[in-house]
């Protein structure tokens, strides 16, 4: 998973921009079998990944990568290798990407290497960099419009709830104005309860599905 990492330090006065390149790959038993040197060849794959990262940065093309080796229990193996780049222009096209779940872990844990590895701070001295938020984001809003949607429907239930039709003494039993609020006044009888329950059904299932969904 090649991926540019943009990292900041967050320990004032200093104010410094690094971007970490990256490459994560991980090969089966069957995958490193296959080759001759399976562990060399994993390597050399993943310090090519540090260079597609970044193929116009002399960081990642030329300097030597920083590889980590992780051994799994069904004899696969992982490695990452990675760059510490302090070119400006790769900070600036690193924050333009948007990171999903996977990549945002990947990240996190770029930003605690070039801690404690090149600055010598604690890893939460130092943090993947985010772009400025320019609003709310679809997510957010689809959270913000179902919770709105609940409250509405819990609004709109309480209130026929308190709908209680009441006939004018000197109307006539069929005239249309009465015969509407009989029925209006049936509907609301009927509807209220399930109502304000489907509005707390949605505005809980916003609030359940938005968690679920920062867990991922």
């Amino acid at each position: 998973m090649p991926l540019n990492v943009p990292v900041t330090i967050t320990l004032p006065p200093i104010d410094c921009s690094y971007t970490v390149h990256t490459d994560r790959q991980r090969w089966s038993a069957d995958q490193l079998a296959a080759e001759p040197d399976g562990r060399g060849a994993l390597e050399a794959a993943v310090r090519e990944g540090v260079r597609k990262a970044a193929p116009a940065c002399a960081y990642a093309g030329l300097t030597e990568a920083d590889v980590t080796v992780t051994e799994h229990p069904d004899d696969s193996v992982a490695m990452v290798g990675r760059v510490l780049c302090s070119e400006a222009e790769c900070h600036v096209a690193a924050r333009r990407r948007h990171l999903d779940a996977a990549e945002a872990i990947e990240a996190k844990t770029a930003a605690d290497w070039a801690a404690e590895k090149h600055l010598g701070l604690a890893p939460g001295d130092i943090q993947a960099g985010k772009p400025r938020s320019r609003g709310m984001s679809f997510r957010e809003r689809a959270l913000l419009a179902r919770m709105l949607m609940g409250v509405v429907l819990g609004v709109v239930g309480g209130l026929m709830g308190q709908f209680d039709y009441e006939r004018p003494a000197s109307a006539s039993s069929a005239s249309l104005t009465v015969l509407m609020g009989e029925k209006a006044d049936k509907f609301c009888d009927v509807m209220a309860f399930p109502t304000v329950v489907a509005g707390v059904i949605v505005f809980v299932f916003a609030l359940v599905r938005h968690q679920l969904n920062r867990e991922s």
